[in-house]
């Protein structure tokens, strides 16, 4: 970086594991222009200091707490909220199908949680100067997926549509519990049929039909009757 060039990348960061959070202050510290402003564990942390703070790079992880957005909603929110934020998306999940729903979400960048340092500070540089970030086998594995118009812009460099992922990739992210969890309730059964078919706990079935809506991105019954027809098809 040049000794006149002063400006520092500000850096936000919202990730449920302490350790993760501290781990980048640490690292980014040798950084001469990076700076973490900000580090949460809870979205609505992070939004109250978005009013009132200026944020370059925003890493966000995908999954948080179970009484979190899911991520392609905390996505469209903060866009919808702050569209100038660039959001670089840090994930253990490595499915093509979050990611490439997460880009027409919003985001500018995908790494994944095991890479480097080094790796870590190319991609936040990459975004903050407002180009799209992309390991080289995620960009290899999304140019094989069949695209429609609204996918386009993950290769052309143009502003994402916002649209997400159909429903029915979505849906290939389930356990298998978790799919005939939801089929069963799409067909009529209540929790306590469901609990007593497959010989669980009425809490259990609860928490496999709540994380399987999670992954879908829905957040409502109504909703998840609004895809019946292209689940699991």
């Amino acid at each position: 970086m040049s000794l006149f060039n002063t400006k520092k990348i500000r850096i936000a960061l919202l990730d449920d594991h302490p350790i993760t959070r501290r781990s980048l202050e640490v690292v980014t510290a040798s950084e001469a222009d990076m700076e973490v402003v900000g580090s949460f564990g809870h979205s609505r942390d992070l939004q109250a200091f978005l009013r009132n703070n200026s944020v370059d790079v925003l890493i966000l992880d995908y999954i948080l707490n179970p009484d979190e957005l899911d991520g392609l909603s905390l996505i469209k929110q903060l866009r919808a909220h702050y569209p100038e934020l660039k959001i670089l998306l840090s994930s253990s999940i490595e499915s093509i199908a979050v990611i490439r729903a997460a880009f027409l979400a919003g985001i500018k960048g995908y790494i994944g949680k095991r890479e480097d340092a080094p790796a870590y500070f190319s991609a936040i540089r990459m975004v903050s100067s407002g180009q799209r970030y992309m390991p080289s086998d995620v960009a290899i594995a999304l140019s094989m997926v069949p695209t429609r118009k609204r996918d386009e812009s993950l290769f052309d460099g143009s502003e994402p549509t916002g649209e997400a992922a159909p429903i029915a990739e979505l849906s290939k992210l389930l356990t298998q519990r978790e799919a005939e969890v939801i089929r069963c309730y799409l067909d009529g059964m209540e929790i306590i049929e469901i609990a007593a078919k497959l010989k669980r706990s009425r809490k259990t079935i609860s928490g496999h039909k709540q994380t399987g809506m999670k992954k879908l991105g829905l957040s409502s019954d109504l909703e998840l009757f609004k895809y019946r027809d292209d689940l699991f098809r």
